[in-house]
């Protein structure tokens, strides 16, 4: 990219904010999913210039040039997210947001807190802890994930059982938009509720996330995790249907399967040789917890289920945002994510352990509650990117996996580039079409993280369809024997 370039975006942040170093450029091409460099042969993956703007101006007046000059644009947070989402395809600008990372405001009387969009999770629930209060939904991957990357990418975590996605809790969002400008957007204001609904999940393909004011509460008087084993799937699911219909639901339920626990134990990580395991936290005022827990308590034993002790179940709830741990086994962890309902998670267990076992991969299942009726389904195997040709034939048993959990009635769990092949099992032609319609309305020169969701192209221009996608993907399965 032109030297000019740079410097007109330096004068903007400053000259230590900007970078079009080829070293540094290179920890930009990828997430945190390992991507064979043989992609490169499709996309462009390689940012031509790196910046990291520090004000909500700042990001405006950097997206006003992208959009004056036709300069594609990459957001990223702390880019925790596999499917490719923040990775280039056509180079341009990535634009780091973890610099705006500023607690703006703690609104006591309106119980509310404004933040920059790339303060992460944790940052922030320990921040809101310290002043004896917290947040209702919050993801897994709080330690990395930033509160615009998880709004822009999820909203589906720890708490949503109880109290829902996570849009139900934001106030309002400052977003910047591709031509530059700079928006307010909330649920309540009549004129942008459609954008509001738009830019969640919309993966940064409609505009900046920068700043949200999000609803917080006091501390819970009691948090109460119970750790019980089941021998079946079948049993476990009938006593969710039942404890997930009670007047007060659990705030979290979690499920792990005897080959996630296997391979914990195998790095020296506590886990019981149990067929499931399943956590359930109950949060709120002591004495509503006191029933609560008693009431699973007598069900689980009358469904044949096996309380363990008290300190296991602690420790599972403190682990609750180390899942990945597992990848030590690895060395490399791949995973699959969907939302599945809960009455078919018999058969998304039975179907992938079918995958499992044609692939003969080390592979665990992990899951918890998002709903009433909805289960984030995350099975993980293990791999080793070291050895390129075997590893690379792993790389499309995600989709097979996908494939089950969208015969199942269930979705993934974000698209970016390699899911977006999805898009139209999920949502249809017609919503696809006018998703498409909104995106080219506000972003007509497409510079918003192009070849994205909607349309996957490559460096050169070429649309990648479907039929070319399974393809691509067939052959990288052919190479496990080589």
């Amino acid at each position: 990219m032109d030297k000019q370039i740079t410097q007109d975006l330096a004068d903007i942040v400053g000259e230590n904010y900007v970078t079009d170093k080829v070293y540094e450029r290179k920890l930009y091409d990828h997430d945190i999913a390992p991507l064979p460099s043989e992609i490169s042969i499709i996309f462009n993956i390689l940012p031509d210039i790196v910046i990291k703007p520090r004000t909500v101006e700042e990001t405006s007046e950097i997206v006003k040039y992208a959009n004056l000059h036709g300069i594609p644009i990459i957001p990223r947070g702390a880019s925790s997210w596999g499917y490719g989402g923040t990775i280039p395809t056509k180079g341009g600008i990535v634009l780091e947001l973890k610099e705006l990372k500023q607690i703006k405001n703690l609104d006591l009387e309106n119980m509310t807190v404004t933040v920059g969009a790339g303060i992460r999770w944790k940052t922030l629930l320990d921040y809101l802890e310290e002043n004896g209060l917290t947040f209702n939904v919050y993801p897994s991957s709080a330690l990395s994930a930033t509160v615009g990357g998880w709004i822009a990418t999820g909203g589906l975590g720890i708490g949503s059982l109880k109290y829902g996605h996570l849009r139900e809790h934001i106030k309002e969002m400052k977003v910047v938009m591709p031509t530059g400008e700079i928006i307010t957007l909330s649920k309540e204001k009549t004129g942008n509720s459609k954008m509001f609904d738009s830019i969640i999940g919309s993966e940064g393909t409609l505009g900046l996330i920068t700043e949200v004011t999000l609803n917080i509460h006091k501390k819970p008087e009691k948090i109460q995790p119970l750790l019980i084993a089941f021998n079946d799937i079948e049993t476990l699911v009938d006593l969710i249907k039942k404890v997930v219909k009670m007047p007060v639901k659990p705030f979290f339920i979690e499920i792990q399967d005897r080959d996630y626990l296997a391979i914990k134990r195998s790095i020296n990580l506590t886990a019981p040789d149990v067929s499931f395991l399943a956590l359930f936290v109950y949060e709120g005022p002591a004495e509503q917890i006191e029933i609560n827990s008693e009431y699973l308590k007598r069900l689980a034993q009358e469904m044949k289920g096996v309380l363990l002790p008290d300190e296991l179940a602690e420790e599972e709830w403190d682990e609750r945002f180390y899942y990945m741990r597992i990848r030590r086994a690895g060395p490399t962890l791949l995973a699959g994510e969907i939302t599945n309902p809960l009455t078919k998670l018999q058969y998304v267990i039975d179907e992938t352990k079918k995958i499992k076992d044609k692939h003969n991969l080390r592979m665990g299942i992990k899951c918890f509650m998002v709903s009433e009726d909805t289960v984030l389904f995350m099975p993980m195997y293990l791999a080793d990117e070291r050895k390129r040709w075997k590893f690379l034939s792993l790389l499309p048993i995600v989709n097979e996996i996908t494939s089950v959990g969208l015969k199942a009635g269930g979705a993934p769990y974000g698209f970016g580039i390699w899911n977006s092949f999805f898009l139209k099992d999920v949502f249809g032609d017609s919503k696809v079409n006018e998703m498409k319609a909104f995106k080219k309305k506000i972003d007509p020169k497409n510079i918003m993280n192009p070849g994205k969701m909607y349309k996957v192209e490559t460096k050169f221009g070429i649309p990648l369809w479907g039929f070319t996608f399974r393809v691509f993907t067939t052959f990288l399965g052919v190479l496990k024997y080589f």
